[in-house]
């Protein structure tokens, strides 16, 4: 069991450096591409650098626009507790005069 599991090993091992020695990759490292997917590249990076503008923007825009509805929050919070004061002095006399 150990040899045949030693010799799979080396089998897959020697074939996989075969094959990788039958296709020589290209001078220098180069990748051959042709016009069209250089210019598929370059509108997808571009489109990505779009997109990527477009989420910077968003994110500026965001926390002010939810400061601006806390600041207003306040604003209704402070005017409801000023009517809910009023409301119990105006109870409060009332229940004063009976």
């Amino acid at each position: 069991m150990r040899n045949a599991a030693i010799v799979a090993v080396l089998t897959i091992g020697l074939t996989g450096q075969a094959t990788a020695q039958s296709n020589p990759a290209p001078a220098n490292g180069a990748v051959a591409a042709s016009r069209t997917e250089m210019r598929e590249l370059i509108e997808a990076t571009q489109a990505a650098a779009k997109a990527s503008r477009e989420n910077v923007d968003y994110a500026r825009v965001v926390p002010d626009l939810l400061y601006q509805i806390l600041t207003k929050l306040d604003k209704i919070e402070t005017k409801l507790d000023k009517v809910e004061t009023t409301l119990k002095e105006t109870q409060a006399a009332a229940a004063r005069r009976r």
